[in-house]
């Protein structure tokens, strides 16, 4: 049993998921997506533990081991990849054409994303029919 499992990641994040107010467009295009970042936030503010247990960082960086963002991102890519459709976590891509900057803010105001070079990903739950 992996560490994602024994701190049943899957679902801490769809409850995480589930508690995002919905936007105003929502019966139209559905559940709003939010950045890794976001989810990564809303993750530690709910479920303070994970981090601890996992012990990293909020967000990590060039000169630091991986933080919770990180370790979101590769375990969510891999487990969409892996299991497609049947997975209830989706994944999206801001792309990065013609942004300069884009800038979140975490707990504190400490920016977690400044000026990228990469596509941002973007979660959110998957509709179901």
């Amino acid at each position: 049993m992996t560490l994602w499992d024994k701190l049943g990641m899957d679902d801490k994040l769809i409850k995480v998921l589930k508690d995002i107010p919905p936007g105003p467009d929502a019966s139209e295009f559905g559940r709003a997506y939010v950045t890794i970042h976001q989810l990564a936030v809303e993750l530690d503010q709910r479920f303070p533990e994970v981090r601890k247990q996992l012990d990293v960082p909020l967000g990590g960086g060039a000169t630091r081991h991986a933080g919770l963002v990180e370790l979101l991102g590769k375990e969510l890519v891999e487990k969409i990849k892996r299991y497609g459709d049947v997975y209830p976590i989706e994944a999206a891509q801001l792309s990065s054409v013609r942004f300069r900057e884009v800038r979140l803010r975490g707990p504190g105001g400490r920016d977690l994303v400044g000026a990228s070079k990469t596509d941002l990903p973007l979660i959110r739950l998957r509709p179901r029919d």
